[in-house]
């Protein structure tokens, strides 16, 4: 299906605001597609993608302990479990040769 031209759309536009009887501040707020203002996406190209250095790392002051998350001792035990276990695993593999 084509898609239809911004002309046929402001044709559209203009017939639908002399046809139906709106009041003339209603009529104010129909305009053309062609008349919108473009919106875009991301409108925070222009400014300063630089974060000043603050000295401290992960946001920790220095001299002071990081506070442990709930999901780190988990993920801890998870990751080197199953690397052991791979380890494990690996060693006591049947020799196919």
């Amino acid at each position: 299906m084509p898609l239809p031209r911004s002309v046929a759309l402001t044709r559209v536009a203009n017939l639908i605001s002399q046809s139906s009887p709106l009041a003339a501040s209603q009529r104010a707020a129909v305009r053309a597609f062609s008349q919108s203002t473009a919106r875009k996406a991301a409108d925070h190209a222009h400014e300063d993608h630089y974060d000043p250095p603050s000295g401290w790392l992960f946001g920790v002051k220095p001299g002071e302990k990081a506070e442990k998350e709930g999901w780190e001792t988990v993920w801890v035990w998870g990751f080197f479990g199953s690397l052991g276990l791979g380890v494990v695993a690996y060693a006591f593999k049947p020799d196919t040769s």
